[in-house]
């Protein structure tokens, strides 16, 4: 279908038509917030700012495993709508992320899971509504976006974690509660074998997430500064070359330059390829060794059923040599400091 005849059919007019270009919150804030701590009694509020979630079971799950934990949950207007690959029309999917910032009454926000779509919604959400009512967001994959946005231009320290539709295994639910329940400066010590990709001890502050959507921020307003951080990525069904170009992207643009150290998560469903043809630990050598910064891969983040929970823009020590990062300040506040008046 032509574009002027999609517009007839469905009556969009010019105003309804998604505005996809530059936000107007260019200048990010001097100072990072940390949300409140989640505790029992509270209330999470479920968003689909992307994909379908297409199980209805899905989100009886998703309860279940909330409620475990002491907590009550509610689910966003939009999150069984279709619009397409979409769960809403972008302004549907930002109405509610917005609504539950601004709703007092909502204390944690999680994403039922990724797929494509929140760069879409950047433009309709409601910035100065979060910078004044700072809390949880917690999300992966596409979700990615949405940190770098709320890092960017609120300052907001949100939680590259599980999605709603995760597995919820031992270490993804230990690893959520202790850091946005406990406020734990937390040991993130895998369960998967951990390689060193080079050796050393450094601290810097955690940025990055899904690798294919971080590269696609760059040349954006909220691409990521990460001059003195700990870069982790992840990423799934993406051949090695993929990851090599990606890769290589990040350095041409100067992401790479200034970094302290690096995590290579998982790549989930990523096929080794055969042959002559490189291997990911040595695609990611040939990136890595030439900085000389401390790095592993094979850390629990990632698409697999283990996946840690991790605060964007907080200090951490990488410790190569041992296959493990832990926080240096707590992950979230328990009281009313680092708040808004």
């Amino acid at each position: 279908m032509k574009r002027g005849d999609f517009i007839k059919t469905f009556g969009l007019g010019a105003a309804s038509l998604p505005y996809l270009g530059k936000s107007l919150y260019q200048n990010p804030p001097a100072e990072l917030v940390k949300p409140k701590k989640l505790k029992k009694g509270d209330t999470v509020a479920f968003t689909a700012p992307a994909g379908i979630v297409f199980d209805e079971n899905d989100f009886t799950r998703m309860k279940e495993v909330m409620e475990s934990m002491g907590l009550n949950v509610v689910f966003g207007e939009y999150v069984r709508e279709r619009y397409g690959y979409f769960a809403g029309t972008d302004r549907q999917r930002a109405r509610d992320l917005n609504r539950f910032f601004s709703d007092p009454d909502i204390d944690g926000i999680i994403a039922v899971r990724g797929g494509w779509g929140c760069a879409r919604i950047l433009p309709y959400i409601d910035f100065d509504a979060i910078k004044n009512n700072p809390k949880i967001y917690c999300g992966f994959s596409d979700n990615t976006t949405l940190h770098l946005a709320l890092l960017h231009y609120c300052g907001l320290v949100s939680f590259h974690g599980p999605n709603g539709t995760s597995d919820w295994t031992d270490l993804t639910k230990d690893s959520f509660e202790s850091i946005l329940m406990g406020a734990e400066k937390f040991e993130y010590r895998s369960n998967s074998k951990v390689e060193m990709l080079f050796p050393g001890i450094v601290d810097g502050r955690l940025i990055g997430g899904n690798l294919t959507i971080l590269t696609t921020s760059l040349g954006t307003d909220y691409q990521p500064n990460t001059d003195g951080a700990i870069l982790f990525v992840e990423d799934i069904g993406e051949p090695v070359y993929k990851i090599d170009r990606m890769m290589t992207h990040l350095a041409r643009a100067g992401l790479m330059d200034k970094v302290n150290g690096f995590i290579f998560g998982k790549c989930t469903n990523c096929p080794e390829p055969g042959g002559a043809n490189f291997p990911m630990k040595e695609v990611l050598m040939h990136h890595i060794r030439p900085l000389g910064v401390p790095a592993i891969m094979g850390a629990d983040i990632s698409h697999d059923p283990d996946n840690f929970t991790i605060p964007l823009g907080l200090k951490a020590r990488l410790d190569a040599d041992n296959g493990f990062f832990k926080l240096l300040e707590e992950p979230v506040v328990t009281g009313k400091e680092n708040s808004p008046d």
